[in-house]
């Protein structure tokens, strides 16, 4: 599992830290139970089936858009599919499992309460939401979508059940049973063509889904090769973990390796030239990503001294939090990197390393970049001064007005006074993904169409705020651009007027997963909106990495 954003909250379940440090294995990045498959180059229109209006065809959408050259499905969103015509005629009728003439059936698998429980016991519902409010937020962006997607006279129908098995459990290698049985039960109880369970799934459940030939988009963001092997069940809002690791090494690697750890909290440590270490969830998914992370800093010439894994147990959570972090601190880590983390785990970490008063650069791949929830509020629960030392990939957070996820909810709450789940761009850019497929797969709705349209998805507006998308390289996520931010405790919060806000490093400066790192400039600082007290003058970074997808723990 790893991200982003790109992509990326969010399996917000809590890390508990190993008390072995290990290094990264070499491992196999899933089981070989689901054989892998070519990518489709067409999408096939049967005998009998009406095939789909041109895109940027001539007419008005069902959205209520006035199609033409260059004109979006909708108009509030930078990432919506080429216009298209309203459709009618013969769309085949049941082309796949949780798919008629009518309707196409997705599930949610709710979260365990004697888990949730445990789980707000360390963090707050307010800061990672409810099932209840995952289920409403869902339904609402689910309206939307359904009134202005092309959809072939069908439309997407959500059936939330009651899952058996405990995704953190799941994520240590235990309730297999039960996650299986899980997926069983969408598969031919449900009788789903998708499942979206995103904080409430697990590695473990989402390749049982896979092995149930359903497909899924989670915020479990696994290495390029974990989603070719899973090819056409698996997707992910992204970057993938192949993609994450690009742009940790370009940024860490290329521009600051070498380079005094400016962004750090004692003059100590922003003295001395970078030093790198990683920590990452242990199970082969996320080890693999760890050594994706490890082997591309070497093209840089940067070696990663210390690599620690950890994993999920709830109950030792603080117990466990000291090794690793002291293990850090006595490797002489200037710059710790959280590969494929969630946004939780930090909170435990920095306690431990303000504890033993260790104030390294925190840099953050994923889950808060690419966001513009509420995710601020996930900063509150880290300690002030470890937290104004955070850098990362994402986006700087714009006002509520100006976000096309909230657009979207208002179009689709049929409850003003009901607000959103904290998380919900994750609930959009997910569900947001799968509708731009369903309407260019066409009428004739398979996992194979699905596959071919998801790497059809067009080139995003500029200034989307889920940052750059585009299919062209490959279907399985569409996340195409990364840019750095960080966390300025002066700064003001767009989203609630409160101190503390995630700022643009470098200008805003965008890159392109495709470059590979040959866009970032070599050997030099950041330089983040208004350096902070105590930064160096040459950074000016002030820190806490926004990271989508997002994908995404």
């Amino acid at each position: 599992m790893a991200i982003r954003r790109h992509r990326v909250v969010v399996g917000l379940a809590v890390l508990a830290l190993l008390a072995v440090l290990v290094f990264v294995p070499e491992q196999a990045s899933s089981p070989t139970s689901v054989a892998t498959t070519a990518i489709p180059t067409s999408i096939t229109v049967p005998h009998g089936v009406t095939p789909p209006n041109p895109t940027y065809g001539h007419g008005v959408a069902v959205s209520g858009v006035t199609c033409g050259p260059g004109v979006r499905q909708v108009t509030w969103s930078a990432y919506a599919p080429p216009c298209q015509p309203a459709w009618s005629g013969n769309n085949g009728g049941a082309t796949s499992r949780g798919v008629t003439g009518s309707t196409i059936t997705i599930s949610y698998r709710a979260a365990t309460t004697t888990q949730l429980s445990l789980l707000y016991s360390l963090v707050p519902p307010t800061v990672i939401g409810t099932n209840t409010e995952e289920e409403a937020t869902m339904q609402a962006y689910i309206n939307t979508f359904n009134k202005s997607f092309e959809l072939y006279g069908r439309k997407v129908v959500l059936v939330p059940f009651q899952g058996k098995g405990d995704f953190i459990e799941e994520d240590i290698g235990q309730d297999q049973a039960q996650a299986e049985e899980d997926a069983v039960t969408v598969s031919q109880t449900i009788k789903a063509f998708a499942d979206m369970s995103l904080v409430d799934s697990s590695a473990v459940y989402s390749t049982d889904l896979a092995a149930q030939h359903v497909v899924t988009s989670s915020l479990y963001e696994n290495a390029l090769t974990w989603y070719k092997e899973y090819a056409p069940w698996e997707y992910t809002p992204g970057p993938n973990c192949t993609k994450a690791a690009e742009a940790t090494a370009a940024i860490l690697g290329k521009q600051l390796g070498g380079l005094p750890a400016s962004d750090a909290g004692t003059a100590a440590l922003r003295h001395k030239t970078r030093v790198y270490g990683i920590i990452y969830p242990q199970n082969p998914e996320s080890a693999q990503c760890a050594n994706l992370d490890i082997k591309d800093m070497a093209k840089y010439g940067q070696k990663v001294v210390k690599s620690v894994g950890v994993e999920f147990n709830l109950s030792e959570l603080v117990s466990q939090a000291d090794t690793a972090v002291a293990a850090m601190k006595a490797a002489g880590v200037t710059t710790i990197i959280m590969s494929s983390a969630d946004p939780i785990t930090p909170r435990f970490m920095m306690t431990e390393a303000n504890r033993l008063n260790y104030h390294p650069e925190w840099w953050f791949q994923s889950y808060f970049a690419g966001s513009e929830t509420n995710t601020t509020s996930l900063t509150d629960l880290f300690p002030a001064p470890q937290v104004d030392h955070i850098i990362g990939v994402g986006m700087q957070t714009r006002p509520l007005g100006q976000q096309e996820a909230i657009k979207a909810y208002d179009l689709g709450n049929p409850d003003p006074g009901v607000k959103p789940i904290p998380s919900y761009s994750y609930t959009y850019e997910t569900l947001l993904q799968f509708f731009d497929a369903l309407q260019l797969a066409g009428p004739d709705l398979t996992p194979k169409n699905f596959e071919a349209a998801m790497a059809r998805i067009p080139t995003s507006a500029p200034g989307g705020m889920l940052g750059g998308w585009s299919g062209k390289d490959g279907p399985f996520d569409p996340s195409s651009t990364y840019s750095v931010v960080a966390f300025k405790a002066g700064a003001t919060d767009p989203l609630d007027g409160k101190k503390g806000a995630f700022v643009s490093c470098d200008g805003g400066r965008v890159f392109s997963y495709d470059q590979d790192g040959a866009d970032v400039p070599a050997h030099q600082q950041l330089k983040c909106s208004s350096g902070r007290s105590g930064s160096s003058g040459s950074s000016g970074t002030s820190a806490s990495g926004t990271s989508s997808r997002g994908q995404k723990s």
